[in-house]
C-alpha cells in the first residue's frame, strides 16, 4: 500500500519543505506546486522532452536535453517560482528554481541513460539545469558531454525508476533542420513498485549518408 500523502493548499512554506526534501521522486513535483492529487495516482508529473545532439566531425560528442512543462503545470509552477509575487517569473527567480531542483536531480543522472549498439555510453554534465520561459511554457535544459564521440546511432532513454515523473519524447524529438535524425520507440521498463510502464527510447542517427 502506498504511503498516504496530505496535501495543503499551494504555498510558499509547501515550496520550501518538499524542494529540500530527500527522495528524488519529490524533484519535480515540488516545484511544480501541483494541485491536490490522489497519493495512488502515478505519475504525478508529466513532461515531453527535446534533444539537441552536438556534434563534430560527424560525431556526437554531447547532447542538451530540454524539459518542457504542459500549459497548466507551467502556470501553476510560475506561481510557485514568483516568489515576490509581481505575477512573473524573473530571470533571478528561475535561476533559483533551476539551482535548487539540480542538486536534487542529478542524484539520479538527470534520468538520463546513453547508449550505442547495446553498450552504455559514459557522459559527464557539462551545464546543469537552467530554466527558462517560451511560447510552449515553462522549460528545463541542461548538457552533457560524452566521454567519447559517438560515430554510431545514440540511443537516449529518459526515465525516472520510481514513476513519479513520466517523461516522453517530443514529436519530433529533435529540433527541425537538425542534421541527425530521430525516431522514437517504445519499451517496458520496470517501475519501483507500479509495474512494467512504456518509455520512450529515441533512437539518434547522425551518419553522413
Amino acid at each position: 500500500m502506498h504511503p498516504t500523502r496530505h496535501f495543503r493548499p499551494i504555498a510558499a512554506s509547501l515550496a520550501t519543505r518538499l524542494l529540500t526534501a530527500a527522495r528524488l521522486s519529490a524533484l519535480l513535483l515540488c516545484s511544480l506546486l501541483l494541485a491536490p492529487a490522489p497519493a495512488s495516482a502515478h505519475p504525478h508529473a508529466r513532461f515531453s522532452y527535446q534533444l539537441d545532439p552536438v556534434m563534430r566531425d560527424g560525431a556526437v560528442i554531447g547532447l542538451k536535453v530540454t524539459w518542457l512543462l504542459d500549459p497548466l503545470s507551467s502556470m501553476t509552477a510560475i506561481r510557485g517560482i514568483d516568489l515576490n509575487r509581481n505575477g512573473v517569473a524573473d530571470p533571478e527567480e528561475l535561476d533559483a528554481f533551476a539551482r535548487q531542483n539540480d542538486t536534487l536531480v542529478a542524484r539520479s543522472g538527470y534520468f538520463l541513460t546513453l547508449s550505442a549498439n547495446d553498450t552504455p555510453l559514459p557522459f559527464t554534465v557539462r551545464q546543469g539545469l537552467r530554466a527558462s520561459l517560451s511560447e510552449r511554457g515553462l522549460l528545463l535544459d541542461f548538457e552533457v558531454a560524452l566521454a567519447q564521440p559517438a560515430t554510431d546511432p545514440v540511443s537516449v532513454r529518459l526515465f525516472d525508476e520510481t514513476w513519479y515523473v513520466a517523461l516522453s519524447a517530443d514529436d519530433p524529438p529533435i529540433p527541425a533542420g537538425h542534421a541527425c535524425q530521430g525516431s522514437a520507440a517504445t519499451q517496458a521498463l520496470s517501475t519501483q513498485g507500479w509495474g512494467a510502464q512504456p518509455v520512450p527510447v529515441v533512437r539518434l542517427d547522425c551518419r553522413r549518408l
